[in-house]
């Protein structure tokens, strides 16, 4: 057992420092770390055999927190958020029943949430927060018409 953990060590050991700064960094942000960054630690320090599918995750997770991937994403929330708080104020304008509305402001808001904390979201919610927004929109250029 020993052996494999001198070759993890000698094998990875910039990945080891690595992980242990952004493990160290998430407990001191948030109290707790990434329970997958945590394993993949763990399983580096401990000796494990490191298969090439652990060792493509691991360094996916180290681009992840690189400071230029942290500041990219960063930029991106400063931009996406604002848009994603306005079609959730443009809800208010439309004449949809009182639940309706209520349940599309809660969806938006946790997208906002997401957004906000994981610093991402899947092209399905992009594409949803779109459909919201082209749906609201209709029907504030509607309600116009009629009144």
């Amino acid at each position: 057992m020993d052996k494999w953990v001198e070759r993890n060590k000698e094998r990875y050991g910039v990945q080891i420092i690595e992980l242990k700064k952004i493990i160290e960094k998430q407990v001191i942000d948030s109290g707790s770390s990434d329970e997958f960054a945590s394993d993949m630690y763990v399983a580096l320090i401990s000796g494990r055999k490191i298969t090439p599918k652990m060792e493509a995750a691991i360094d996916r997770i180290i681009k992840a927190y690189s400071p230029d991937e942290i500041l990219k994403r960063e930029e991106w929330v400063n931009k996406v958020v604002p848009k994603l708080l306005m079609v959730e104020n443009l809800i208010d304008d439309t004449s949809w029943t009182e639940d309706y509305r209520v349940n599309t402001k809660r969806f938006i808001s946790s997208l906002v949430k997401q957004a906000r904390s994981r610093k991402t979201l899947s092209k399905k919610q992009m594409d949803a927060v779109t459909k919201v927004y082209l749906r609201t929109k209709k029907n504030i250029e509607k309600n116009k018409k009629n009144a």
